[in-house]
């Protein structure tokens, strides 16, 4: 009985998953990112979306998760620790969004020498976050992909 529920629950979450990217993907498209940049606000809320979908899948998962889906030889660990497993993506999504932040301060001090009213960089600053959002939301979207695949093939 839980298995038919199964496809009508992700089917759920990526159209909720798909609503949520439009609305993000929505407050950046301004030419200077928006009121919600990735690498601000946003990479908060995906920082902080991660540790949810974290918490939530935990319980469900039990204590070890498959980490390995490949034919062949390996000699590496084909399981690993759920609670380990999933702490990984919340710490990867905010180094991703520590590091972007990063980039987008080195850029635009490079480009601040070149005009006292706007530089190259606030030209190019609404493509960039957009590409920090995509980043973020390939990283959280990745996590999701994960724990459903732990949740058929567990």
């Amino acid at each position: 009985m839980a298995s038919a529920h199964l496809p009508n629950s992700i089917e759920r979450l990526v159209e909720r998953t798909q609503r949520v990217a439009r609305g993000l993907a929505a407050s950046v498209s301004s030419p200077d990112g928006g009121r919600l940049r990735p690498t601000g606000t946003g990479g908060l809320l995906g920082v902080l979306a991660s540790l949810a979908v974290s918490v939530a899948a935990a319980p469900v998962l039990g204590d070890s998760v498959r980490v390995r889906w490949s034919v062949g030889t390996y000699y590496g660990p084909e399981y690993a620790p759920t609670i380990l497993a999933l702490a990984a993506f919340p710490v990867l999504v905010a180094l991703t969004d520590i590091g972007l932040s990063a980039l987008g301060r080195v850029l635009e001090r490079a480009a601040d020498g070149e005009s006292p009213t706007t530089s190259r960089f606030d030209r190019v600053r609404g493509p960039y976050e957009r590409c920090a959002l995509a980043t973020l939301m390939a990283l959280l979207l990745l996590q999701v992909a994960f724990v459903v695949a732990n949740l058929r093939w567990g």
